[in-house]
């Protein structure tokens, strides 16, 4: 039987065929409207099949919104913190603007106890030499500044106008070896001379052996010379040596904090053209 159908196997496979069609068909017609077992089970199979398929396609759509969505996030990142370099320039801005009126007014509120007119000026640039510092002022001839004009600060009194230009003058400070200033001892009254010595120290000149000088004491200035109105603030009094000569040795200290100058005051006088004269 078994060799019958080895010699027929053309034959036995078309049969096997016929008996599966004829199988499946009857499996339809009883199962009508319903779904097979097999039908089900290819289903399934190419569903799953699907599925598995399409897992790169979800992958890559995912991942490419997560890219989107970094790159808008680095963008947003990117212009906050632009936003905020900006908001921090102008409040940065706002404080120095804050600070400089703040100053505007405390030269204003000085300038109402001087009895002459004032020019504001903006210190534009510091030269320092073997005699001292002076300074750059941004008025000049144009403004209506003059030769030997007195400069003041809200605190005291910074020196004189020694060259004036048509747009810049320069200021030839208290620290200048070459300024000197007349003062008076405010409470005691003794007079002498503020200046700097040949070793860069402040000190006052000329008094008597006798005044009544005691440390701390303010010096103003005296009015003498023609060049400074009296009773400006000049400076302090910090030392006083034993009197070796016919004059005590005092040190003083200038009241005007000069380091941190910005702006001054140019007192809009008739000085002389020489402060000798």
């Amino acid at each position: 039987m078994f060799q019958f159908f080895v010699e027929r196997r053309s034959l036995a496979l078309l049969i096997g065929l016929i008996v599966v069609c004829f199988t499946l068909m009857t499996l339809s017609v009883r199962f009508r409207g319903q779904s097979t077992l097999m039908e089900r089970a290819l289903l399934s199979l190419v569903g799953s099949a699907i599925q598995v398929a399409d897992i790169p396609r979800k992958w890559s759509v995912e991942l490419w919104q997560k890219y989107l969505l970094l790159k808008n996030a680095h963008e947003e990142n990117i212009a906050l913190k632009q936003k905020l370099q900006s908001l921090s320039a102008n409040h940065a801005q706002v404080l120095e603007l804050k600070s400089e009126i703040a100053r505007l007014e405390k030269l204003l509120s000085a300038s109402k106890n001087l009895s002459a007119p004032v020019r504001l000026a903006r210190i534009v640039a510091r030269n320092r030499s073997i005699f001292g510092e002076s300074l750059l002022v941004d008025l000049g001839s144009r403004n209506g500044v003059r030769k030997n004009m007195p400069v003041m600060h809200q605190a005291g009194l910074v020196g004189r106008i020694s060259r004036v230009g048509n747009n810049v003058s320069q200021v030839l400070t208290l620290l200048d070896s070459r300024s000197a200033v007349n003062v008076i001892a405010q409470r005691s009254r003794a007079q002498g001379v503020f200046a700097i010595s040949s070793i860069g120290e402040s000190e006052v000149r000329y008094m008597p052996l006798d005044a009544e000088m005691k440390k701390g004491d303010l010096l103003i200035s005296s009015g003498l010379g023609g060049i400074f109105p009296k009773g400006l603030p000049v400076a302090h009094i910090t030392e006083i040596l034993d009197a070796g000569g016919l004059f005590p040795r005092i040190r003083a200290k200038a009241i005007v904090d000069f380091s941190h100058l910005e702006e001054v005051m140019i007192l809009i006088t008739q000085p002389k053209e020489s402060p000798w004269k």
